[in-house]
């Protein structure tokens, strides 16, 4: 396993539900940052926080949504891992959380609207945990 990462992501999918890329029948939350715009949930790992603790952490804040690692990727990103982490869907397509950074969150069949992000990490991301 890769050195401990600087920053975590978590690809959030609904218990149950096989893993699917996005545009082929798969579902992920997104995270809106209010500049960034559409996002994948995550955050800096603090000094001496397991990578673990730290997705979960960040996943709780950005979303309102406890879940379950299923799988880590570390090598996609240079310094950071993405974590595959199943949660119980929610009653609704979209919700908002009490966080400055996190417009809203929104369950997403295709690949979201991007600003900052290129669509293809997205794309990307989505096929890194499908089975």
């Amino acid at each position: 396993m890769a050195e401990q990462p600087v920053f975590v992501l978590a690809w959030v999918t609904p218990v149950g539900e096989r893993p699917t890329p996005l545009g082929e029948g798969g579902r992920a939350a997104f995270v809106r940052h209010p500049t960034r715009g559409w996002e994948l949930p995550g955050g800096h790992v603090e000094p001496g926080e397991d990578p673990e603790a730290a997705l979960m952490r960040e996943l709780k804040e950005e979303t309102g949504l406890v879940g379950q690692l299923v799988a880590w990727n570390t090598d996609y990103y240079p310094e950071g891992w993405v974590g595959h982490v199943e949660v119980t869907m929610t009653d609704g397509r979209s919700w908002t959380v009490h966080d400055d950074k996190v417009d809203a969150v929104q369950w997403w069949t295709k690949i979201p609207p991007t600003i900052e992000w290129d669509p293809s990490e997205f794309d990307d991301v989505s096929r890194l945990f499908a089975r």
